[in-house]
């Protein structure tokens, strides 16, 4: 099993964004954005490209590979960057607001909340990580994660993430993540915030 973590192009943005929208159309803040089954794996790709043009843009964005396929995707923000400002922000927002244009109160209220509640001494950001649903299990998203970790732990850098299934809190436990607030989206699903500490 032959498997590669390299940084995003250009050209595995379309590609990425396919796998990401796929590992969270289930996913329940996905689902909460985005509550009409027939059009979020659309809407999740759209949302997903952006943020991985803007992440790619800071260098910041990895996808895995085994065996010339990609199996994995993971978007961070590096400490003092923000994936969501000015222009990144006003086109997820209007893809948001698009999809539900009766919700704008009670979206906008929920996604300022996760920027509230954003801790504020620089640290690496863990956006998203995805894998292939049909390989999930494997230990592609430990891999690649780990990936960054790695290059947190040699700057001495703190890291940072939101997860919104209860599921995957064990596996960011081992890997070093501790729950330190829930975030609660109005009429949704409660996010945690979990936080590394400098090892």
């Amino acid at each position: 099993m032959a498997v590669e973590i390299r940084l995003v192009e250009s050209a595995d943005v379309q590609e990425l964004s396919g796998l990401l929208a796929r590992a969270f159309e289930e996913d329940p803040w996905m689902s909460w954005m985005f509550q009409e089954p027939k059009f979020r794996a659309t809407l999740a790709a759209a949302w997903m490209k952006v943020e991985i043009q803007c992440a790619r843009n800071m260098g910041s964005s990895w996808l895995s590979l085994e065996n010339g396929e990609v199996v994995a995707g993971s978007i961070w923000a590096p400490p003092g960057k923000d994936l969501h400002e000015g222009n990144t922000f006003r086109q997820l927002w209007y893809l948001v607001l698009g999809a539900n244009p009766g919700r704008a109160d009670e979206l906008l209220k929920g996604l300022s909340k996760i920027g509230e509640m954003h801790p504020k001494q620089p640290h690496y950001y863990l956006n998203t990580v995805g894998v292939e649903p049909e390989l999930v299990g494997r230990g592609h998203g430990g891999d690649i994660i780990r990936h960054t970790l790695d290059h947190a732990d040699q700057q001495k850098k703190p890291c940072y993430l939101e997860s919104s299934s209860e599921r995957n809190i064990p596996l960011y436990e081992r890997l070093g993540f501790k729950i330190i607030h829930g975030i609660e989206m109005p009429d949704g699903p409660t996010m945690w915030g979990m936080w590394r500490s400098i090892s």
